[in-house]
C-alpha cells in the first residue's frame, strides 16, 4: 500500500473516528452530570447506622483520613469493618476473636479468620488505646 492510498483511507475514515470520540466524550459528560463519580463517605453517623442495623452500638471507632474505611468496636464484644464500595458502604461484623488486628509503621491491618471479606488496611497516625490493646501493643 503506498502512502497516498494510506492517507486517502485515513481521511475517509477520520469522520467516523471523530464521531466515535465525540460520542464517548458525551457519554462521560452525561455520567458526570448524573453523579456517577459520587462515592459514599464513612462518618460516625454512618457507623452508628450500620451498627444499629445489627442491634449493636458503637463504643469506639477509627475512620481513615479519606473517610473510605473504618474499624469500630461495638457493644457485645464485636468489631465492625466498614469500607466504601462505589456509592455504598459495605460492613462486616464479627466477634473480636475473629479478627487479627495489627498496627505497624502507621498502618492498621485487620484480617478476618476466613477469606470471605477482604482485609482492612488503612493509615493511622497513632492507634487509640483500645485499638493498641487489640493489636497487642502497649497502650
Amino acid at each position: 500500500m503506498n502512502l497516498e492510498a494510506y492517507l486517502a483511507q485515513w481521511i475517509a475514515e477520520a469522520p467516523v473516528l471523530a464521531g466515535s470520540a465525540a460520542v464517548v466524550v458525551f457519554m462521560i459528560a452525561v455520567a458526570a452530570l448524573l453523579g456517577f463519580r459520587n462515592t459514599a463517605k464513612i462518618d460516625a453517623l454512618e457507623l452508628a447506622r450500620l451498627a444499629e442495623a445489627e442491634g449493636a452500638r458503637v463504643e469506639d471507632s477509627v475512620i481513615a483520613p479519606n473517610a473510605r474505611q473504618a474499624l469500630a468496636r461495638l457493644s457485645g464484644g464485636k468489631l465492625m469493618v466498614a469500607r466504601v464500595m462505589g456509592t455504598d458502604v459495605s460492613a462486616r461484623i464479627a466477634p473480636i476473636g475473629a479478627l487479627q488486628v495489627a498496627f505497624r509503621k502507621g498502618k492498621l491491618s485487620a484480617r478476618f479468620a476466613d477469606l470471605g471479606f477482604p482485609p482492612l488496611h488503612m493509615r493511622l497516625q497513632a492507634p487509640p488505646s483500645w485499638l493498641a490493646e487489640l493489636a497487642g501493643e502497649p497502650a
